[in-house]
């Protein structure tokens, strides 16, 4: 008998974690110090779990909180209605705090349909009141949040969007440079990334018809110095722009780097694929390149100023001659 469909979650894990919806989420994260995390039905029991193990991991440096009791879910829903009761919960937990204290609080909204009215209300309320906004959703919302950075799972199914939003909230404290412990190990002095992925293989890749990988470091950022201290600190190569630009207009543009790799060390408090995104932004190409990772892509062709074009072996060894 065929197991149960998890939509090759591992796939779906990389991906997200490699797109810019995903860096601008991981920044706020990184940034704030109170979290309120939303969500109903299956993802109230998800966001409660990620409340709890975000303030648990974060070592008393973020305060994350979740309606999670149901008899205050009940009373704020029977005090005001459906819609307005996550508005409720949030204005009773933001009153007496500075602006400054809002400005560092985020919103993590955890949704299935994207249809869920009560998360919507509280997100607009959130931009409203100058929360920082953030949501994890399996469907697009069906409402427009301005300054949202919304991350779309792309799940078709409830028991893989509950479990990958749970997934993506540890991959949030991660990222943020807190360790997620291996099961038994509660001493601090014992704690080590875990960073182990396994992936479903599929049949077939209609992606690698799509796909052009990239490589960052001596292809588009002219990287003179090296590594040197781990920034992004030097111009782009002529033509770059130019040339993601051409590419884009035919293919889906990956850039693949080592700077991605989820166990770099944080430079400045930001990931690597923060720092790339950035500097994207920073040099007007974000708008070209649909994801950064860390893997090597699926791709029609891969452009990398180390690489060299295989056909045969005995033509390997003389090109090294």
């Amino acid at each position: 008998m065929a197991g149960l469909n998890f939509e090759n979650i591992g796939d779906k894990f990389l991906e997200v974690i490699n797109t810019k919806e995903w860096a601008e989420l991981q920044e706020k994260f990184n940034d704030c110090v109170d979290i309120f995390v939303l969500g109903h039905g299956g993802n109230l029991g998800v966001a409660d779990h990620a409340a709890v193990d975000i303030s648990r991991l974060s070592n008393g440096t973020k305060n994350a909180q979740a309606p999670g009791s149901a008899i205050v879910d009940t009373s704020l829903i029977n005090d005001t209605n459906f819609d307005q009761w996550m508005v409720q919960w949030v204005k009773q937990l933001t009153t007496g705090m500075t602006l400054k204290q809002k400005k560092n609080s985020l919103i993590l909204g955890i949704s299935s349909s994207g249809t869920s009215v009560d998360l919507i209300k509280a997100l607009q309320w959130g931009y409203s009141n100058d929360l920082m906004l953030g949501c994890i959703t399996a469907q697009k919302l069906v409402e427009e949040v301005p300054k949202l950075s919304e991350v779309v799972i792309g799940a078709e199914y409830y028991h893989t969007a509950e479990v990958l939003s749970l997934l993506l909230t540890y991959e949030l404290t991660h990222g943020s440079g807190k360790v997620c412990p291996p099961i038994g190990s509660n001493n601090p002095d014992d704690l080590k990334r875990i960073n182990s992925d396994t992936i479903e293989i599929k049949e077939g890749f209609p992606d690698e018809l799509k796909n052009i990988a990239v490589d960052f470091d001596g292809v588009i950022h002219k990287n003179s110095k090296g590594f040197y201290d781990g920034t992004i600190y030097d111009e782009p190569l002529d033509g770059a722009r130019t040339s993601l630009e051409r590419l884009s207009e035919q293919y889906d543009v990956v850039i693949f780097t080592a700077k991605a790799k989820p166990d770099r060390g944080l430079v400045n408090g930001k990931t690597g694929t923060q720092l790339v995104w950035e500097w994207l932004e920073e040099h007007d190409m974000a708008q070209f390149v649909t994801k950064v990772t860390a893997e090597k892509p699926r791709a029609v062709q891969y452009i990398d100023d180390k690489g060299i074009r295989f056909t045969e072996w005995s033509k390997y060894w003389d090109e090294m001659k």
